[in-house]
């Protein structure tokens, strides 16, 4: 059976969909920061620069922007709060030697 005109636009409104939600989310990396995408920024970011005030300006928890991504869009840059240390392992006493009763 021949995939309709109907079905193909669907999956292809999917798909955008799903990549749209994948760019807006907050992402981590591992040199420290977390990107933001910039809710001032409007059209192709070209100019990091340009970025960087521009998020300077929307708040002053941002500490950069950067143009990143294709397109190219705006993210602004905080410190991400570093992760809770995991809780120590649990230690037991060392077991005694089992003493006689006479």
């Amino acid at each position: 059976m021949k995939p309709s005109q109907r079905d193909l636009s669907s999956a292809a409104v999917l798909l955008l969909v799903v990549m749209a939600a994948e760019m807006a989310s907050v992402e981590a990396k591992s040199d420290g920061y977390c990107y933001y995408p910039s809710g001032k920024f409007k059209g192709w970011c070209l100019y990091t620069d340009h970025c960087a005030d521009v998020c300077e300006d929307e708040s002053n928890k941002y500490v950069d922007g950067k143009c990143r991504g294709f397109p190219s869009r705006c993210y602004c840059m905080t410190m991400c709060p570093r992760a809770p240390a995991p809780a120590p392992e649990i230690i037991a006493a060392p077991r005694r030697a089992p003493v006689k009763i006479e």
